[in-house]
């Protein structure tokens, strides 16, 4: 089962860029964010929507050639409409946040989405998979 974590480090701690932690048993990773970068909401917001990500992006398998880097940025903004907290323009070229400005740090915004594009050769996009239920038959 994937896993997908977003820890906020202690108050107080010397500062650090944030970065992703692959998990050893392959079974996901932990995106670590400095305490000023990311607030306590923004890390359950931030592991919905890298969770969500993670289903649609998957790592190339060992023996397959490495992808091109595409590129990951995030605009925050004060107010998003309709109450969403974070909303994701995700196609295989490029992968474009839109996140309202309290949950995440400039700061923090740009170092993971740096980290992420840094890592993004080595993933491959899978095709969504839809399902449509009748009752009935």
């Amino acid at each position: 089962m994937l896993t997908i974590e977003v820890k906020r480090h202690a108050q107080g701690e010397a500062y650090f860029s944030p970065w992703i932690e692959d998990h050893e048993d392959g079974s996901g990773c932990t995106f670590h964010f400095h305490w000023d970068d990311i607030s306590d909401e923004g890390t359950e917001v931030f592991r919905e929507v890298f969770m969500e990500q993670a289903r649609r992006w998957r790592p190339r398998p060992s023996d397959a050639r490495h992808g091109r880097r595409i590129p990951i940025t995030m605009e925050l903004k004060p107010v998003m409409p309709d109450g969403v907290a974070v909303a994701v323009n995700d196609t295989a070229d490029r992968i474009a946040y839109t996140a309202r400005a309290d949950l995440i740090s400039e700061r923090g915004a740009a170092g993971i989405t740096s980290h992420q594009s840094e890592r993004s050769p080595f993933w491959q996009r899978i095709p969504a998979c839809y399902h449509v239920r009748r009752r009935g038959k």
